[in-house]
């Protein structure tokens, strides 16, 4: 087989299993990446976006992602807000991983010995297999999963070049190195996990004793390392608030164990797929459904165990009798760890979490599979390859069909729940929705689901308060607004929510109330900016004007800001003003018209 058939075989495939996804909305974290980040909104802000964490407008995150950023300040600038343009980038994204998959697979079967034609047709199809299984949606459907497909595509790519430089003559070695350690640093700042393909391939050549290329790879991954810690250790970062505490350290190999069997059932069989999963037992009480499930979760617990003893005794096995697969088994293995459960992280499992490991996992299981099946009989052989081809349709299918769940905001949370993703924030998602449709009703029932699942959950205790606003209920809002203040998270938007309830009572414009939020916590421009409108609307246009200085003197970036400034500046009678700050709101948001 071809090289560019067998891309242009994946490029069709990933495409045709994708393309519902282009008819699809924003939902989630898009809002907050997509909808709310000053910092895509024009070319001018690139440099500033390397000195920002993700999420600059929602809860602070630990998550350093400037290239993923930057993929959006370029849809921004070709298509707006038009979510089609996004969504193809990330099909377009995973695409590229898939094809830097194939590539870097071939080269590792060319070193590991396998005749080159046999071993291009195992790369392709255990590149297939991963470029359409559906367990990699949420990484390609989900336009804020899209650090997954990038760091991937540059991850991949890297490794082959590394590869590469070890078959080629010094001169264009040299280069292949200098090609590989900026697809390195572009897949560390994609996503956190990207730094782990440096090692990843010292690893490989280690195991085939190429030592000169170690020591000049274990020189790119100290570059990488270095780069990258000056590009993230002083860029702007929140503290994330205190939230839930991780599990105890005894625990995680029992949910370790239990990831292994969650994950191990999703590659094989993948039907039922949600967003927020979860391998925690989380008793509510001893009613029939709840031991039912805690039941469950502890055989879940010892088919993790059985599945992690026979991934051990396979991997034995291939170091004696099949090098070349016990290298694919260790370098997945390597990849999975850091996602494994066993260090801390925001949950449990996470179906995005097994981008990068999965693509080891099966390359490796395409070539045991090729043993298998080089050494059986016609009749066996003819009857692996249909059971082959009718699994192949199913992922195919299944991936196809789960775009549609992604459609729009109400679909992905109602789908997400019903398929068992009933977690307290995926409810707590839907409630809102339903808030801002006016289904107060049916978010109350949904938020006080989500207290039972979590009590004292800020988020739900603050919607709850929201709801009851709406019902004219402020004996029960400020009772459940008094308890949110007392909570990091959402003790800003509680301020604002009690100076909304002092108006509704009183009639009264708490500008004390609104000062406070604005400056409790982080910096929350949603929360800051009613302020200033509120100060303009009681006649104290230009103390406004003054407080919106302030706030660009370090947040200068926000078009938004801009823009309200020259409209303040116009009501004071300062067209001058009123102008300069036009321009710089034209400045920072490539969309923002003449007319504008």
């Amino acid at each position: 087989m071809k090289k560019t058939v067998a891309v242009l075989l994946i490029i069709i495939a990933v495409f045709a299993s994708y393309a519902p996804a282009l008819q699809n909305g924003f939902v989630w974290d898009d809002t907050a990446l997509v909808l709310r980040d000053p910092l895509i909104r024009s070319w001018r802000l690139i440099p500033e976006g390397f000195n920002h964490f993700l999420f600059t407008d929602a809860t602070a995150s630990d998550f350093y992602r400037p290239i993923q950023r930057l993929s959006y300040t370029m849809d921004y600038a070709l298509a707006a807000f038009r979510p089609a343009v996004y969504h193809l980038t990330s099909i377009s994204c995973h695409a590229a991983a898939a094809i830097a998959l194939f590539l870097l697979a071939d080269e590792l079967l060319l070193l590991a010995g396998l005749e080159a034609r046999k071993g291009r047709l195992i790369a392709f199809l255990a590149t297939l297999i991963w470029a359409i299984h559906p367990v990699h949606t949420a990484a390609v459907v989900y336009i804020s999963g899209r650090a997954d497909p990038l760091a991937a595509a540059f991850g991949f790519l890297g490794f082959y070049f590394v590869l590469r430089s070890i078959r080629t003559n010094e001169k264009r070695g040299f280069v292949c190195l200098i090609a590989a350690t900026l697809l390195f640093l572009l897949s560390a700042l994609s996503k956190e996990i990207g730094l782990s393909f440096p090692l990843l391939a010292i690893v490989a050549l280690a195991l085939r004793q190429r030592w000169t290329a170690v020591f000049k790879t274990v020189g790119v991954a100290v570059f990488v390392a270095v780069v990258y810690a000056s590009l993230r250790l002083p860029a702007e970062h929140v503290l994330l608030p205190p939230g839930h505490s991780s599990a105890p350290a005894l625990v995680r190999p029992i949910l370790a164990a239990r990831a292994v069997a969650e994950y191990a059932g999703l590659m094989a069989f993948p039907l039922n797929l949600h967003m927020d999963r979860d391998v925690e037992t989380n008793p509510q009480g001893f009613d029939n459904m709840n031991v039912t499930a805690a039941a469950w979760r502890e055989l879940q617990t010892l088919l993790g165990i059985i599945l992690l003893a026979l991934l051990i005794y396979w991997l034995f096995r291939a170091c004696r009798r099949n090098p070349s697969v016990f290298g694919l088994l260790l370098l997945s293995i390597l990849a999975y760890l850091p996602v494994s459960g066993i260090f801390s992280l925001n949950a449990t499992v996470a179906e995005h979490w097994i981008y990068l490991p999965s693509a080891f996992l099966f390359l490796a299981g395409a070539i045991q599979c090729a043993g298998f099946f080089a050494n059986r009989g016609a009749t066996i052989r003819a009857a692996i390859l249909v059971v082959f081809a009718l699994w192949l349709v199913f992922l195919g299918v299944r991936t196809f069909l789960r775009t549609f769940d992604w459609k729009d905001q109400h679909t992905f949370a109602e789908r997400t729940i019903a398929s068992g993703g009933n977690s307290a924030r995926m409810l707590i998602n839907l409630a809102g929705i339903e808030l801002s449709e006016g289904k107060l009703a049916d978010a109350a029932v949904l938020l006080h689901e989500a207290l039972h699942k979590s009590p004292e959950e800020p988020l739900a205790l603050i919607n709850l308060a929201s709801v009851a606003l709406k019902e004219n209920d402020f004996k029960t809002a400020r009772e459940l607004l008094n308890r949110a203040t007392q909570m990091p998270l959402v003790e800003a938007q509680a301020h604002e929510y009690l100076a909304v309830l002092e108006n509704k009572e009183s009639g009264k414009v708490d500008l004390t109330r609104m000062r406070l939020a604005a400056r409790t916590g982080p910096p929350n421009w949603s929360i800051e900016k009613r302020y200033i409108q509120l100060l303009d609307e009681t006649g104290s246009t230009s103390a406004a004007i003054n407080e919106l200085l302030t706030c660009l003197q370090t947040q200068w970036y926000r078009a938004d800001s801009w823009k309200l400034l020259s409209e303040l500046e116009t009501k004071a009678g300062r067209p001058d003003q009123s102008a300069n700050a036009l321009a710089q709101a034209r400045a920072y948001d490539v969309h923002l018209t003449a007319s504008k």
